[in-house]
């Protein structure tokens, strides 16, 4: 099962001493199942500051993977009440040691469409940097902006 799917990414993050930052998008996408999982693959933006990445979410049950592939590489896990720590590299090219510990996963994804719901924690060098909420809906049919 392959399908041309649309996506809704809502993403709302609150760094320490620093305004809440939203990034709110509407992308084309595929939605894919392999071995009992879906899959989500798109291309990133300039609104998200990672142009020329593809992003990848593996979606199993309570546990996700974010895998981004091109300018900007990085694997980040997510699954439910776990601290994940994973490499991350920055627009400016260096890389980062990046922990994750998620305290809520909301995955409703099949084979026509969903929502997948995200809340996280970041660590840098075991200091807390700031806290994620993510949401995505995947839909079969276009989504009205």
């Amino acid at each position: 099962m392959k399908k041309d799917v649309w996506l809704s990414i809502s993403s709302k993050q609150q760094f320490a001493d620093c305004d809440e930052e939203r990034i709110n998008l509407v992308t084309a996408a595929t939605l894919y199942e392999r071995g009992g999982k879906y899959y989500i693959a798109y291309e990133e933006s300039e609104l998200t500051g990672l142009e020329g990445t593809k992003t990848t979410v593996k979606l199993d049950g309570k546990t996700v993977a974010l895998i981004r592939t091109g300018a900007y590489p990085s694997h980040m896990l997510f699954a439910e009440d776990e601290r994940h720590v994973g490499l991350y590299q920055t627009p400016v090219g260096s890389e980062m040691t990046v922990s994750t510990h998620t305290s809520h996963v909301r995955n409703t994804v099949g084979e026509n469409g969903g929502e997948l719901v995200i809340d996280y924690t970041v660590e840098v060098d075991h200091s807390l940097m700031g806290e994620h909420h993510f949401e995505m809906v995947v839909s079969t049919q276009p989504i009205q902006v």
